[in-house]
């Protein structure tokens, strides 16, 4: 690995002029041209990297970012560990520590960011359940200089504008919109978060296809397997006709599609069924299910990327990542 001892060597001058002359802080130091080239081109054939932690210190700062979450996703999603890979990735990348935090109440994250918050770090990333009762300490700690982003899947307004997520509304509108491509029109949507649900209203109202609020299941901020079960063996019992259900996790999808083999009902040949998450549960289930990317670890290093323009002083925008349909078993048999 190219180093400044390196570069110093092989050009023949000490480590120090060497330094100054690749961060730009020559200052009086005086240096012809011809030996200044030569450091350059000695750097650029070694393809040196500056430490960035290094640079970070030198400049102040202290090369560490909070992260605090609250962990979030059903059992199985594995939603927790994608966000914690991809902050991981963002801040490996930009040589910064990772100051980690768990919390669950507005006590714990208010304790989290004690007088060592400042002390210790650069900035702080929100992430997990979305607690609106935190978002007041967040202005407070901006004040002191922490600059704050967050990593939240719900689309409020009372979130603020330094926002890293997936496009929810999507979410809901792309399996919808594959079942209907597929021929599919009478339509269950288990119903658990808003801007899925909304997605789902859109694909159907682009297509002309009617909602059936007979068939329509409410799992009211429930991602889990026993609510979307229940909810479809209910429809079942009823003797309601539906041939497509559009989960809004993949741990519904899995109590749906077991719901529906208990009843002699094939998957997909009788009734299609879409998850979200692309969790392992999608590829470990009985039928393998089709399902929308949650971006979660995209979503964790663009926030790492944004925090640091912030730290630099520079304004960001939230940002949508728009998720992927993947499509399994449990909409199209593979191919023979």
């Amino acid at each position: 690995m190219a180093s400044l001892k390196r570069i110093a060597s092989d050009v023949g001058v000490s480590y120090t002029l060497v330094s100054k002359v690749l961060s730009g802080r020559l200052s009086t130091t005086g240096v012809s041209e011809r030996t200044r080239e030569a450091i350059l081109k000695r750097a650029k054939e070694l393809d040196y990297t500056p430490n960035r932690l290094a640079v970070a210190l030198k400049a102040g700062r202290k090369g560490a970012v909070a992260i605090f979450i609250h962990q979030h996703g059903s059992p199985g999603s594995d939603i927790s560990d994608r966000l914690l890979q991809g902050l991981s990735d963002g801040l490996e990348s930009s040589g910064l520590r990772m100051w980690l935090r768990f919390f669950k109440t507005k006590e714990e994250f208010v304790a989290a960011c004690d007088s060592n918050l400042q002390k210790e770090v650069d900035g702080l990333i929100v992430a997990g359940v979305f607690h609106p009762e935190i978002i007041p300490k967040f202005a407070d700690l901006e004040k002191k200089r922490v600059p704050v982003v967050s990593v939240y899947q719900d689309n409020s307004p009372q979130i603020r504008p330094n926002n890293a997520s997936v496009d929810t509304v999507l979410q809901g509108y792309l399996p919808t919109k594959h079942l209907i491509d597929l021929g599919l029109k009478k339509l269950v949507c288990v119903q658990a978060l808003e801007n899925r649900t909304e997605g789902f209203k859109r694909a159907m109202n682009e297509a002309g296809v009617a909602i059936d609020p007979r068939i329509q299941v409410e799992t009211p901020n429930n991602f889990y397997a026993e609510d979307a079960t229940l909810g479809i063996r209910r429809l079942l019992k009823e003797g309601l006709q539906f041939d497509g259900v559009v989960c809004q996790s993949d741990a519904q999808a899995v109590g749906v599609i077991n719901e529906l083999l208990a009843h002699g009902i094939k998957v997909p040949d009788d009734v299609k069924v879409t998850g979200v998450d692309n969790s392992p549960l999608a590829h470990y289930c009985a039928v393998p299910i089709t399902s929308v990317s949650s971006e979660i670890r995209v979503a964790g290093k663009t926030a790492v990327e944004m925090l640091l323009r912030r730290i630099k002083g520079e304004e960001v925008v939230s940002v949508r990542i728009p998720p992927r349909l993947i499509v399994r078993g449990s909409t199209v048999r593979p191919a023979a």
